[in-house]
């Protein structure tokens, strides 16, 4: 949807707001009140089988870092502990 609003295809569209933030080509109008839905929840996991479990691993306690978490929140995302 970002990308129809961003190219004028059309005219309004509701986007995740951290989407939104991240574009020069869009006005955010509106945003919903954070108590009219169920928070978004990004899991993230490592695959039992996966062929590069050791970069995956890495990857996944990158994300947990202060650094990941610090940019996270500077694109407006909350960070659990």
């Amino acid at each position: 949807m970002l990308t129809y609003v961003e190219t004028g295809n059309v005219d309004a569209g509701i986007v995740y707001k951290t989407d939104a933030l991240i574009s020069d080509k869009v006005k955010i109008g509106e945003t919903a009140a954070t108590t009219s839905h169920e928070p978004i929840h990004y899991p993230l996991g490592v695959i039992k089988e996966s062929k590069h479990k050791k970069e995956a691993t890495s990857f996944y306690e990158y994300l947990q870092s202060k650094d990941a978490q610090s940019i996270f929140k500077k694109y407006g995302f909350t960070v659990l502990p």
